[in-house]
């Protein structure tokens, strides 16, 4: 997570699910939207995408524990 002036302008994901074919295109498409997700929101309160709810979930979590780490 890239955050400048108090504002996060970029979010990396390290690993999004992979380990099958459909969770890999799933990531494949869900992973731009939550970054997206997080850069408009400014925080881990996110939309869920539908039919990525685990990934959904699991990156608002990362988020959250990166932020909380950077005391924001």
């Amino acid at each position: 997570m890239i955050i400048a002036a108090g504002k996060i302008t970029d979010v990396q994901a390290l690993t999004l699910p992979s380990d099958r074919q459909r969770s890999a295109e799933i990531s494949q498409q869900a992973g731009p939207l939550l970054h997206d997700e997080v850069v408009q929101a400014q925080s881990a309160q996110i939309d869920i995408l539908s039919g990525a709810t685990f990934t959904s979930d699991s990156y608002a979590q990362s988020v959250q524990s990166a932020l909380d780490q950077a005391h924001l």
